[in-house]
């Protein structure tokens, strides 16, 4: 194999470092999001993969190589199921292999574009998070939630704006909006600052 396809233990640590700091991010801005209830469902998903975007593209760029993203998608799910969300963990490993369909051309770690039409593709299918529970897993959700001691109103803000179709429309908008900005920040912070730093 040619060494550089092959992963080394440089490339699993570096990857297992930036989808941990990928995770705690997401996990902080759901934390302060659930201060307010609009803020949290309709803005938080689109906050995350925003400030998220520029990490990933550093990450699959740095690592090179393809299954980066298989990787981190698994570990989100891992981490879903960790809460009792089961079903996020399949899911998520299908959002990972279709981003690594998009990577998978020899060479489109380095490429801003495919980077940024995996990370846009993963930003809309993120919503996955808050779609699927109301759609097939309700029963599920709703005992997690209320072990979780979520509130009922919390809960009730939640079937509101995930069932209608004019709310639903906007957030899924504007969080693939949202991650394809965040792609383009991400694009000019590789190239003004870590490709001349020689971290790339």
């Amino acid at each position: 194999m040619d060494k550089k396809k092959k992963w080394t233990v440089k490339d699993v640590i570096t990857t297992v470092l930036l989808c941990a700091v990928l995770i705690v991010i997401q996990l902080v801005v759901n934390m302060v999001c659930m201060a307010n209830d609009f803020v949290s469902m309709v803005l938080s998903v689109g906050i995350t993969m925003f400030l998220c975007a520029p990490v990933y593209m550093l990450m699959v760029s740095r690592i090179g190589k393809r299954f980066v993203t298989l990787i981190y998608m698994t570990i989100l799910g891992v981490i879903f199921l960790l809460m009792g969300n089961w079903f996020l963990l399949p899911y998520y490993v299908l959002v990972g292999i279709l981003c690594e369909a998009i990577l998978w051309k020899e060479g489109s770690c380095q490429k801003p574009k495919r980077l940024t039409a995996a990370w846009t593709v993963a930003s809309l299918l993120y919503n996955g998070v808050n779609l699927l529970p109301i759609w097939f897993f309700w029963d599920t959700y709703y005992d997690f939630a209320l072990a979780s001691g979520m509130e009922q109103s919390y809960i009730d803000s939640y079937v509101r704006y995930y069932t209608s179709p004019g709310w639903l429309t906007f957030i899924l908008l504007f969080t693939t909006l949202m991650g394809f900005l965040g792609c383009m920040v991400g694009s000019r912070l590789i190239r003004r600052h870590f490709q001349k730093a020689g971290v790339l």
